[in-house]
């Protein structure tokens, strides 16, 4: 069952964040439970390219809200569904198990950096098999963990990298790529 309206969650200060955003045309918050049983921010927009845009709008919020309030995971949609009565429809909207894609979508680490990456999203979420495209927010990631997960490659790479930069390149490969650029 899906449930999108968690009370303990206060959406107002994030929605109107996302409504700021440059491109975003409309914008839905809610709190969700997911399987495990933790309460989630969900973020769902209209508006920008669905290919870049989730990376600039973590960067908009990592500027503009604390960390408790960027969502933990964020859809691009080409529209925000409504019901009858023209309210939005929550019950319509994805959640974060129906984004995982499709098994056959997985591709492993190539490199070095990559193995690495894909082993320290494992160890900080608690989940198996990593590929290089996997985002750390879709597998569970919050933005609390994106700190212990920048800490982390610091620590392991000797690069600087940034919660912002966790946020903007959340996948095993747009990390690769800021560690070997470093």
């Amino acid at each position: 069952m899906v449930n999108h309206t968690d009370p303990q969650v206060d959406t107002v200060e994030t929605l109107a964040a996302l409504r700021r955003v440059p491109d975003v045309r409309g914008a839905v918050v809610t709190g969700y439970v997911g399987v495990d049983g933790r309460t989630m921010l969900l973020g769902y927009v209209t508006g920008p390219d669905p290919a870049v845009g989730t990376i600039r709008i973590r960067q908009h919020l990592s500027s503009r809200l604390p960390g408790y309030l960027i969502p933990d995971h964020l859809f691009v949609l080409d529209a925000l569904p409504l019901t009858p009565e023209g309210d939005y429809d929550l019950s319509a909207l994805p959640t974060p198990e129906a984004d995982l894609g499709p098994a056959d979508a997985h591709v492993a680490p190539r490199t070095r950096v990559e193995r690495r990456l894909a082993e320290i999203f494992q160890e900080l979420l608690g989940v198996g098999d990593v590929g290089v495209h996997d985002d750390f927010f879709a597998l569970g990631g919050s933005s609390i963990v994106a700190t212990r997960l920048a800490a982390q490659v610091r620590e392991v790479f000797a690069v600087e990298v940034s919660l912002v930069d966790v946020l903007a390149a959340s996948t095993v490969d747009e990390l690769a790529r800021l560690v070997d650029e470093a």
